[in-house]
């Protein structure tokens, strides 16, 4: 039986929204990767000038807070 709230996407480009708060939660993360194979690569676009983001780590920042840090390419 399919879990009512995962939004699978149908084609390569579509959205997928979060809370519209701004504020991104484990399970909206979930959410929207929930039909992704291990493999499938993740990105975090582009500065306003066109430099890539890259990951750089987690980092624990209270009892339920998880910082991405994100590094920008030379």
């Amino acid at each position: 039986m399919e879990h009512k709230t995962i939004q699978k996407p149908n084609r390569p480009g579509e959205m997928i929204s979060g809370s519209g708060d701004g504020v991104l939660t484990v399970g909206d993360l979930r959410n929207a990767i929930a039909y992704l194979d291990d493999s499938v690569e993740i990105t975090f676009g582009c500065t306003m000038d066109g430099r890539a983001l890259t990951f750089y780590r987690f980092k624990w920042r209270g009892d339920d807070l998880l910082q991405i840090e994100l590094n920008e390419e030379r």
